[in-house]
């Protein structure tokens, strides 16, 4: 209704305009004889056109999603994967967590930092409300953030590829962190661990890359303006159609007004799908895809899975020692008489464990006197 109430409130003018007009020259009516049937084959090619509009808007809208959580998802099976095999301490104690090593730590803090630099300038390159990040100002203010190092900057700025390219270069240096990691034994893994994490990467590139293309290969503009024509025209018919067919003049403005209001309110919500990242200011914000929340979730995935394995609740010698047996429980959990009687056993193992120390406690007492 905020988008189509000003058009609704000029073709209802119009509608009024008409209704006038049919006042002063009551003989119109017998010129238009058979409009509605005109009116009628019109609105149908419409109706078909604007609605497989508004399906394949959608399909875009629903595409670009689509990439951005796929491109969120792989940026976090990066995070996870690394975490995993990480080099871990050796605790001198069964008994204590193993952690990561100095090494591996400083690797997966850098990986995380390089994974929301990529996002970021990603995002930076194909919409417009993120665009001022790529300028020297932009790239700058990144560095007094604390985003990226000054060394980091001056690389991008000085790289010979386009501003909104740059994200690229971030990716590579995932890649070559990644393999310099594993050649320094930061990483653990075969042949098949690093030929997963570069298919990772692949598919990142790939998922990036499709959104652009859905964004340039957009509906032609001809579509788009023949469907309007189609629906200024209908609407524009429909004063003349509703009182050549006898309806009641304020009917018929009620009428144009409704029309205008859900017509051309589908036709507003196809130029908004065709605009997922409120690149063009179709809906004037109101409803695009939320590039900071997006933004933000993926900030949040980065240190997600590192985090997460900060600790394991078991180490490496108790695997190979075959000591798991505390951490090995009922497959259905204890039932109630089970976890009673093990409380009752606790409170008895407490009351002995007391008992002796007091019995201690009085031959202690009673040797020296």
């Amino acid at each position: 209704f905020s988008e189509t109430w000003k058009s609704a409130c000029l073709n209802m003018a119009l509608a009024t305009f008409v209704v006038l007009l049919y006042g002063a020259y009551p003989n119109i009516r017998d010129l238009l004889q058979g409009f509605s049937i005109l009116w009628g084959q019109l609105l149908s090619v419409t109706t078909f056109t604007l609605t497989f509009f508004l399906n394949q808007s959608y399909g875009l809208w629903r595409k670009c999603y689509d990439y951005s959580r796929r491109l969120q998802g792989r940026l976090n099976d990066l995070g996870m994967t690394l975490a995993a095999h990480a080099t871990r301490t050796k605790p001198s104690s069964p008994d204590i967590p193993s952690t990561y090593t100095p090494q591996s730590r400083q690797a997966l803090e850098l990986v995380s930092r390089y994974v929301r630099v990529f996002n970021l300038l990603t995002y930076a390159s194909f919409t417009r409300s993120h665009r001022p990040i790529l300028t020297p100002r932009g790239m700058r203010r990144l560095v007094e953030r604390g985003i990226i190092t000054p060394r980091e900057r001056e690389i991008l700025s000085d790289a010979e590829v386009p501003a909104t390219q740059r994200h690229n270069a971030v990716l590579v240096w995932l890649m070559r962190l990644f393999t310099e990691g594993m050649d320094a034994g930061i990483f653990e893994g075969g042949t098949g661990f690093e030929q997963q994490f570069m298919e990772k990467c692949h598919v990142i590139r790939a998922q990036y890359g499709a959104i652009g293309d859905e964004l340039q290969g957009r509906m032609p503009l001809a579509y788009a303006h023949i469907v309007q024509v189609l629906l200024d025209v209908v609407l524009w018919m429909y004063p003349f159609m509703a009182l050549s067919t006898g309806m009641a003049w304020h009917t018929g403005i009620v009428g144009t007004g409704l029309l205008t209001i859900f017509y051309q309110g589908l036709f507003d919500l196809a130029k908004q799908f065709l605009d997922p990242y409120d690149n063009e200011n179709y809906g004037k914000g109101d409803d695009p895809l939320m590039i900071d929340t997006l933004i933000a979730e993926t900030n949040a995935g980065s240190i997600r899975w590192m985090n997460s394995f900060q600790q394991q609740p078991w180490n490496r010698q108790l695997l190979n020692d075959g000591e798991m047996y505390d951490s090995i429980l009922p497959l259905r959990g204890y039932s109630v008489e089970e976890l009673a009687e093990q409380e009752a056993q606790e409170e008895q193992e407490r009351i002995d464990r007391e008992e002796a120390i007091k019995e201690k406690k009085r031959k202690q007492a009673k040797r020296w006197g």
